[in-house]
């Protein structure tokens, strides 16, 4: 018997690099996934465009109330953030209440908590106690807003009408569980997909060789760059032979940057959060890096983490996430304290220790294979629409 098409409505951020890699797993598939944008933004993900305009066996169809993809972005804005705001009726809620008045979906997958999760949230019960409604858990969704009453009380409703629920890290499931949730978990798996691991390894650099230092260069809510940044004077001084590329920076992060000295900062590339950086760019920039840092208040398993693991760079991450995961799998990579001191031995340590990154670059690269290949990803992944 041949099987009928489903039907998957997407709740996500529309220009997330993570929500177009997650996409692309099925794009074999026959699936038709309706996308709707939980939040503002400028442009659709270059390759969740491909998808829409490409795909030749899962169709992908990017929701709008006004059918014009040259302006999806800007008429969204208008349309949900201005009007939506004037007008009762010209709210996301108002759409999605309307759409699933209308049309039958075999799944809603709401991809990432605060956005689409509470999208779903505010829906009226009728309208989505009867569906199969999956949650997923990005990064610090449940980690970091569980501090927050406000917050705990939404995620326990959401969780409530969820008939299941996926994340990257086995504390998320145990924290979804600890608020209630009763349905059915999905893997654990990251929720950006798999690596195409013989591409990378015939481009492998041996990592003592590289001259590169690589950092997260965020602040904001998550980010601790402001802790990682001062710290530059001292390494460049003890390896002046180093470079630093500062990526994803944002405004507050480009303060400090910009306080260092002209000396310092002429080794520095800075990247901000506004440039467009491809994702194969930024593997090329893990490939060519002796070490990663990142540093946060909070995070799921940190795509950067696995993209270091990936490329050999090694690996220095904040214990404010789930790294430590992956260290009990055999993954080596330094786990570190919210600590300026911590980090500074931890990034000397590595810039000076050949053999310490050669090897991390071996075992972390042969773990790859086991965990992270995108065949082994997208296997488990197609568990999530059957």
């Amino acid at each position: 018997m041949v099987r009928e098409r489903r039907k998957v409505l997407i709740i996500g951020l529309a220009d997330s690099v993570h929500l177009g890699r997650w996409l692309s797993q099925f794009s074999a598939e026959e699936i038709d996934f309706y996308i709707f944008p939980s939040k503002k933004y400028r442009n659709v993900h270059k390759l969740t465009e491909i998808l829409i305009k490409e795909s030749e066996c899962a169709q992908y169809v990017l929701l709008s109330p006004i059918k014009n993809r040259f302006f999806f972005g800007y008429l969204d804005f208008i349309y949900f953030e201005i009007f939506g705001k004037l007008l009762k009726k010209f709210t996301r809620v108002f759409f999605l209440t309307h759409l699933l008045q209308h049309e039958k979906y075999d799944y809603i997958h709401a991809i990432e908590i605060q956005g689409a999760g509470y999208l779903i949230d505010n829906l009226d019960l009728e309208v989505i106690k009867n569906q199969k409604l999956i949650v997923t858990n990005w990064g610090s969704d449940i980690y970091y807003f569980s501090k927050f009453p406000e917050h705990v009380v939404r995620i326990k409703s959401l969780l409530s009408k969820a008939k299941f629920y996926s994340a990257e890290c086995k504390r998320d499931y145990v924290l979804a569980t600890a608020f209630g949730f009763t349905g059915e978990v999905l893997p654990c798996i990251p929720n950006a997909g798999g690596f195409n691991l013989e591409v990378i390894r015939s481009n492998a650099l041996l990592t003592s060789k590289r001259q590169k230092i690589l950092i997260k260069g965020y602040g904001g809510t998550f980010g601790r760059a402001d802790i990682i940044i001062p710290l530059l004077p001292k390494i460049l001084k003890v390896h002046p032979e180093f470079r630093v590329h500062i990526y994803s920076v944002t405004d507050d992060v480009l303060k400090i940057i910009d306080s260092l000295s002209s000396e310092v900062k002429s080794k520095i590339r800075t990247t901000t959060n506004r440039d467009r950086i491809s994702h194969a760019e930024m593997l090329v920039e893990f490939a060519t890096s002796r070490i990663h840092v990142g540093c946060s208040e909070s995070d799921g398993i940190s795509t950067a983490f696995l993209e270091s693991i990936v490329m050999g760079s090694y690996p220095i991450q904040t214990n404010t996430s789930c790294a430590n995961e992956w260290v009990d799998l055999g993954v080596l990579a330094s786990v570190v304290k919210l600590n300026s001191d911590e980090i500074l031995d931890q990034i000397l340590i590595a810039l000076k220790d050949d053999q310490l990154v050669d090897i991390a670059a071996e075992v972390n690269f042969n773990l790859a294979l086991k965990h992270l290949d995108y065949r082994v990803i997208q296997e488990k992944a197609l568990d999530f629409y059957k």
